[in-house]
């Protein structure tokens, strides 16, 4: 296994170090934390866990359930965990943002006002989601995981607070932009050949 990235392979080597899971759970998890902060294909799991199987980092067990179908089981191994420690260990620790949100901004004086109200409320709403999964969280045990609790909650009140500060006044701001861009262009007709 290369130890190059955080793939989807280190990423469910990482969830099986929590404990052991079905790829569903696995994908469930990847999906609703994993996914906040990094590029991840959760269709790519159990094809990354059969992979994983057969390189002897983790094993499998069917659970045989009463009045559904039987689920497999995976168990992180401890060359898994050699593996998951040294693609840790090998990672960058790279900190990157792709965000539609930051591209719209950036090109907020081609949006009408209104679409990026709408664009910022959802983002406030989203802010205030992700604030509530995460004091939920606050159980966590592992060392790593408390401190990314404590960063998640001091990165969304300061980006609640600022949005709540400046999100009226860079309104304002584009509305009164595309007023004198309207006016220009209106001049510019009158002033043509129509």
């Amino acid at each position: 296994m290369e130890y190059s990235s955080l793939d989807t392979k280190t990423l469910c080597l990482a969830v099986l170090s929590m404990g052991d899971a079905s790829g569903y759970e696995i994908k469930k998890r990847v999906e609703e934390v994993f996914s906040r902060f990094m590029d991840v294909a959760p269709s790519g799991i159990y094809a990354a866990l059969k992979l994983l199987e057969r390189e002897g980092f983790v094993s499998a067990r069917v659970v045989v359930q009463d009045g559904r179908p039987n689920k497999t089981v995976y168990t992180l191994l401890e060359r898994g965990r050699t593996v998951l420690a040294a693609s840790l260990q090998a990672s960058e620790g790279r900190h990157k943002i792709r965000s539609e949100l930051v591209t719209l901004l950036m090109f907020a004086d081609l949006l009408p006002p209104a679409k990026l109200r709408d664009v910022l409320a959802h983002r406030i709403a989203e802010l205030e989601q992700i604030k509530a999964e995460t004091e939920a969280a606050t159980g966590v045990c592992r060392p790593g995981h408390r401190f990314l609790v404590r960063m998640g909650m001091e990165l969304a009140d300061a980006e609640l607070a600022f949005l709540r500060r400046n999100v009226p006044g860079f309104l304002d701001e584009l509305g009164r932009s595309q007023n004198r861009q309207d006016r220009k262009t209106s001049d510019d007709l009158v002033g043509s050949d129509l």
